[in-house]
C-alpha cells in the first residue's frame, strides 16, 4: 500500500513538473494576438501619417468650367445662385465638398447643367454644407471648404464656379486628410482671387455659423428627406426642383424639368 501511494505521488510530481515545463498554449496565442494587433495599430498610424504628409504637399489643380455665368451670393443665406435670372427652372443643390456621391453627381450631371446654364433655361442655387465635417482628418474640412467657396463667390462671383468645379475634380478621400486652408487659398489665388477682402472672409470664418445653421435647417426639413436602406433622412447630394427632391440618378431628369417649363 505504501509503495503504491509513493509511486502515485511520484507520478503526480513528475506530471506537475512536465506541465510546468510545457508552454501555456492559450497564453502564447494571446501574446501573438496582442503583437499582431499592436503591429496593425502602428501600421495604421504610420499609413495615416504618410497620407497626411502626402496631402499636405499636394496642389489642388485649378480647372475651369466651360464658360462664365451670372453669379450672385446671398450673404445672409450663405447660398450661391448661378445662371440667368430669367431662367424658369431653379435647381437647388445641397452639397458637401467632401461627399464622394456629390462628386459623382457633379461628374455625371455638370455637362448637362452647363448646357442649360448657357441656354439660359436653368439656374443652380448651391447650398454648401458641412455634413461630413467629422469625416476628415483632422475634422473640419467640409466647413473650411464651404466658407472658402463662399468667400470666393463674395469677392469674385465669376470665379465661384471654377473654384467649385476644381474641388470636385480632385476630392480628398472621406476619413482621410482634407485639403488645408493654405491649399484652398492657393487654389483661389491661382484662379485669380486674392486680396484683403478675400483673406478677411477666410480668416474670420465669416460664413461658418450660417453654414452650420443651413445644415441644421436642411436636416430638420422633412421635405428634403430621402429614403434609403438605412432609413429616412437628409443627405448629400440632395437635388431639388420646385420644392421637391428629384432622383438625379434617373437619365433625363434635368431635360424633363426643362421640357415641363418650356413646352414646345
Amino acid at each position: 500500500m505504501n509503495t503504491r501511494k509513493n509511486d502515485r505521488g511520484g507520478r503526480k510530481a513528475r506530471s506537475a513538473v512536465a506541465s510546468a515545463r510545457r508552454p501555456n498554449r492559450s497564453m502564447t496565442i494571446g501574446v501573438v494576438v496582442v503583437v499582431v494587433l499592436a503591429a496593425a495599430v502602428i501600421g495604421g498610424v504610420l499609413y495615416q501619417r504618410h497620407r497626411t504628409a502626402e496631402a499636405a504637399v499636394a496642389v489642388i489643380p485649378a480647372v475651369h468650367a466651360a464658360a462664365t455665368y451670372p453669379t450672385t451670393v446671398d450673404r445672409a443665406g450663405a447660398t450661391v445662385l448661378v445662371g440667368k435670372d430669367t431662367a424658369k427652372v431653379t435647381v437647388d443643390a445641397y452639397e458637401d465638398f467632401l461627399c464622394p456621391i456629390c462628386g459623382q453627381f457633379e461628374a455625371a450631371n455638370f455637362p448637362d447643367l452647363e448646357k442649360q446654364l448657357s441656354a439660359g433655361t436653368v439656374q443652380v442655387r448651391y447650398h454648401l454644407l458641412n455634413l461630413l465635417d467629422d469625416r476628415s482628418v483632422p475634422p473640419g474640412y467640409s466647413m473650411m471648404a464651404a466658407n472658402t467657396a463662399l468667400a470666393v463667390a463674395t469677392v469674385a462671383p465669376e470665379k465661384f464656379l471654377d473654384f467649385h468645379y476644381s474641388l470636385y475634380q480632385k476630392q480628398p478621400e472621406e476619413s482621410g486628410p482634407g485639403w488645408t486652408q493654405a491649399q484652398l487659398t492657393s487654389l483661389a489665388n491661382r484662379l485669380g482671387v486674392s486680396g484683403a477682402p478675400f483673406d478677411n472672409l477666410v480668416d474670420g470664418k465669416t460664413y461658418d455659423a450660417r453654414i452650420q445653421q443651413n445644415l441644421q435647417t436642411a436636416e430638420n426639413d422633412q421635405s428634403l428627406w430621402q429614403t434609403s436602406s438605412q432609413g429616412s433622412g437628409f443627405g448629400t447630394p440632395t437635388i431639388v426642383i420646385g420644392g421637391k427632391p428629384v432622383d438625379w440618378t434617373q437619365p433625363g431628369w434635368l431635360d424633363n424639368a426643362v421640357s415641363a417649363a418650356y413646352p414646345s
